[in-house]
């Protein structure tokens, strides 16, 4: 998925048709207080429990609408993450039982992947090997489930669930999410005379609307953040954060009781993600090939993200007990973990059609594309784990926090 402002923007005389059920939820829960912050819309339009973006039985193509995720564009992803993987269950002392725990795992398209490239490394390593998905849309899971039974794969593959507020169960291995803190509420911040405030979502006149105030409970620590931080106050900048994005990892690192976390999305350290024309807002819609600035638009058909702050994620997981691993980007990572050997080794098959390493080319090309998928942040943090010498995927140099 896009992860800057696309000068593609489209706004038509559709744009505000609403998911009518959803609409109601929203405007009821606003009638009610009168207002509501925008990490509350943002959670009721992409995660209400019947009519929310991604619970819904539809699948769409892409995790968001039309635009496909690093998985659904190549194999070559997930095999590439695996060998990653592979090291870090060596570094663990090889474990006779290893468990990677994928957050927002979809229909299971990078497990699959994973799973392909693990087995390319050690028979004793797939003997280990358990490979939980979680993934909040049971409709998802259900097709996950179906999928990797087909392909022989029910013992390793199973269903987690962890209740929300709960602590999953540790793990001795890898969690790894893709794209996944990107989707997660944020609030609405703007500087006003030197001031945070923060916008909030109303309902006016037929539509919805912001308006301005104090910060809520959820986001009264931010100017601290900022400022021990670094992140200078432009006036009129807006800076979208995500308590939730925080405490999703913070749970997810209080789920590893020995192993690495691997989070992977566009986004980048704090002092970089909140200059420049980014600090006109980082919220984007996505629907059906079109990219739009209004978080309002279609409220239910279409998919909401927000940049991801990974100062605020590596504080999160600190917190929690983490290290630092590194912190790299998505072409350098890939690069390190020998992309760029498998795309040689089909050129160099002799069985290889042209067309199909051409189309390869292509894919790996859009992978590690720095002003695409390339420029993507990966994040590596490791509890009770070695991290020195640097992990495999962090070979080329990384850029700092």
């Amino acid at each position: 998925m896009s992860s800057e402002k696309d000068p593609a923007i489209s706004e038509t005389s559709e744009s505000h048709i609403h998911h009518p059920e959803l609409l109601d939820a929203i405007r009821a829960e606003i009638a009610v207080a009168g207002r509501i912050t925008f990490a509350r819309f943002m959670q009721l339009a992409l995660y209400h429990p019947e009519h929310g973006y991604y619970l819904t039985p539809e699948r769409r193509p892409g995790r968001g609408g039309d635009f496909l995720t690093a998985p659904e564009a190549s194999a070559y992803f997930g095999l590439t993450v695996a060998r990653q993987i592979a090291e870090c269950w060596e570094r663990l002392g090889r474990p006779e039982r290893f468990t990677i725990r994928e957050y927002g795992a979809g229909i299971g398209a990078l497990a699959y992947d994973v799973i392909a490239g693990l087995s390319e490394h050690d028979p004793a390593l797939m003997r280990a090997l358990e490979y939980r998905l979680v993934e909040p849309n049971r409709h998802r899971m259900e097709q996950a489930r179906a999928a990797m039974a087909e392909v022989g794969l029910s013992d390793v593959v199973v269903a987690e669930s962890i209740p929300e507020g709960a602590d999953p169960e540790p793990i001795s291995g890898v969690v790894l999410a893709n794209e996944v803190a990107d989707a997660l509420p944020v609030h609405r911040l703007v500087v006003r005379d030197g001031e945070l405030q923060e916008r909030y979502v109303t309902w006016q006149s037929g539509r919805f609307a912001e308006e301005e105030a104090e910060l809520s409970a959820e986001v009264a620590g931010y100017p601290d953040y900022f400022a021990r931080t670094g992140v200078p106050l432009v006036e009129g900048g807006v800076y979208d954060g995500s308590p939730a994005a925080s405490a999703w990892f913070a749970t997810a690192c209080q789920g590893i009781a020995r192993g690495y976390a691997i989070v992977i999305d566009y986004g980048y350290p704090a002092r970089k993600l909140y200059t420049g024309h980014r600090l006109g807002g980082t919220v984007r819609g996505y629907f059906e090939h079109t990219v739009t600035d209004d978080p309002f638009a279609r409220v239910g058909y279409q998919d909401l993200t927000a940049h991801v702050d990974f100062t605020a994620l590596r504080e999160a997981g600190e917190a929690a007990g983490m290290t630092v691993a590194g912190f790299t980007t998505q072409a350098a990572f890939l690069a390190s973990l020998g992309l760029g050997e498998r795309l040689l080794a089909l050129q160099r098959d002799p069985d290889a059609a042209l067309g199909d390493y051409l189309s390869a080319q292509a894919v790996v090309l859009r992978l590690i594309d720095p002003g695409g998928l390339g420029r993507f942040g990966v994040l590596l943090m490791a509890r009770n784990a070695p991290v020195d010498p640097p992990l495999l995927g962090l070979k080329e140099k990384p850029p700092s926090f």
